[in-house]
């Protein structure tokens, strides 16, 4: 069955939650802030315009209420410590961060980050063998530079008008000349020979 609570209903449980959480509370007034403490332990550390909230009052309400985000969480914690303990006036809005103060809170769960995707691979797996990687991919890269150069190779050596295969065609048609002008040289001479045995 799904439960539906008015936005007043969410406040109001948030406002309970809190009352419990900081029932008997003491104030302390240690330099330029006001300390609450519940039952020895400190909850809060209110200044003139921002406070600090321990938390495990993040922690309580997290687990047991539904928040879009914690932005409207520590909003509806500050709202309630304004009311609860008053501010300085004026003051538009009052500042609430989440931290340990006795030291017996629970850390606030990290979110999983999603390795960037210019993160060296070294740094995500310990033990990577990062030289390994790089000599892999290098030889990898080398036999597709080598296999394109073969192909292109190929491709130029089919390619009638390329360079290296005019080059080889004027190389081909001076050597016929120049086996063409031998041959005549020696009918010239076989002709003069020829001519001298007539005299």
């Amino acid at each position: 069955m799904k439960i539906i609570i008015t936005e007043q209903q969410a406040n109001e449980l948030v406002t309970s939650m809190l009352e419990d959480m900081f029932k008997g509370y003491e104030v302390k007034f240690e330099g330029d802030h006001r300390n609450i403490y519940v039952n020895g332990k400190l909850m809060a550390q209110l200044g003139p315009s921002s406070g600090v909230v321990s938390l495990d009052a993040f922690n309580e309400l997290k687990d047991n209420l539904f928040f879009s985000s914690d932005k409207d969480l520590k909003e509806e914690v500050a709202k309630w410590v304004r009311n609860e303990f008053g501010g300085k006036s004026g003051i538009a809005k009052y500042g609430i961060t989440f931290k340990k103060l006795h030291g017996e809170e629970r850390d606030i769960p990290k979110k999983p980050r999603k390795p960037h995707h210019a993160t060296r691979q070294d740094k995500l797996e310990p033990g990577f063998d990062l030289k390994g990687f790089k000599k892999r991919t290098s030889d990898i890269e080398t036999r597709l530079q080598n296999k394109q150069d073969l192909i292109r190779a190929a491709r130029e050596k089919m390619n009638p008008d390329s360079f290296a295969n005019w080059w080889k065609r004027e190389e081909r048609k001076e050597l016929e000349r120049a086996e063409r002008e031998k041959q005549w040289m020696k009918v010239n001479k076989a002709l003069e020979v020829m001519k001298n045995k007539d005299k």
